[in-house]
């Protein structure tokens, strides 16, 4: 169990629970060859589920029906609660899951040599850096029940909704940490401690690499979804090479999306920083700091 500041809360995250529990809502997913019109709600319900499983079946990893209802529960706590309070801007169930769990789910997309397979993240330990409503985190620890999450979220309000979530779906192997990482990046409990960092935050690369890197050990890998247009990715790549070596990691190598269109501005490719020598002490500096003034 949760420990909960006050009777209030305690009541409010019970009061949530009973009424998402009691829904007869189902999601439907924007994906090609589902329809949309009014159905009953069990084959809106088999469209959601087959669409993650192909989501799933797409990186290396075969359904199982445990975690694809997992994942669809995942993404109906995130809508539920986006109608109390701002926690992501993304709305609708649908989108939910075609803008956030199915990306967060291509994280596990095998890449090949050193990067990371199917086979290659057992055992992992995993730090998702501004988790926000849980993704790319929740998703994975669904996914690798084997490895163990550490969800990293500076605003308390949406920490409450990730132990809520974390408690819900009955993840054993995912905790929750509300703090900057910045200050987060200087613990010893967590400074180089992580075979693996990820953050979706909208960032240049620079500052996102003081962010991230420091939590990854020497031969780990920090792994950061990037979209926008290629030309653009490269120029910003070449003008973080240089926090890229101060901060310990190898040349960056770039993943293009599973659907193969390297051209397109819309779909997101994989970056990989591979640790090769420990982070300066220095890094990562102050909060705001690597925004204001990102390194290189």
């Amino acid at each position: 169990m949760w420990n909960y500041r006050n009777a209030s809360e305690r009541q409010h995250y019970a009061t949530r629970r009973d009424s998402v529990d009691q829904s007869t809502h189902t999601p439907t997913v924007a994906r090609p060859g589902l329809r949309h019109a009014a159905r009953e709600p069990e084959a809106e319900r088999a469209d959601v589920q087959s669409a993650l499983a192909e989501a799933v079946r797409s990186v290396g990893f075969a359904p199982i029906d445990s975690q694809v209802n997992l994942l669809a529960r995942h993404a109906e706590l995130v809508e539920s609660t986006n109608a109390e309070f701002n926690l992501t801007g993304v709305r609708g169930i649908s989108d939910v899951i075609a803008k956030l769990t199915v990306p967060s789910i291509n994280l596990l997309a095998p890449a090949g040599g050193w990067l990371p397979t199917a086979e290659w993240w057992s055992g992992k330990r995993v730090i998702d850096i501004g988790t926000g409503a849980g993704f790319p985190g929740i998703p994975l620890a669904v996914m690798l029940p084997e490895c163990d999450f550490t969800l990293l979220e500076a605003r308390a309000k949406k920490c409450d909704f990730l132990r809520d979530a974390v408690d819900q779906l009955g993840l054993q192997n995912a905790a929750v940490v509300n703090d900057r990482a910045e200050a987060a990046g200087q613990d010893p409990l967590h400074r180089e401690t992580y075979d693996v960092a990820t953050a979706r935050a909208v960032a240049r690369l620079a500052e996102l690499a003081e962010l991230v890197l420091p939590f990854v050990s020497v031969g780990g890998v920090a792994v950061l979804p990037k979209g926008g247009n290629p030309h653009d990715l490269e120029n910003e790549l070449q003008r973080a090479a240089t926090a890229l070596n101060t901060l310990g990691s190898a040349p960056p190598v770039v993943i293009p999306p599973l659907n193969g269109d390297e051209t397109a501005d819309s779909e997101e490719r994989l970056i990989y920083l591979m640790k090769v020598a420990s982070t300066p002490a220095a890094y990562p500096r102050n909060p705001g700091i690597p925004r204001k003034r990102p390194l290189g």
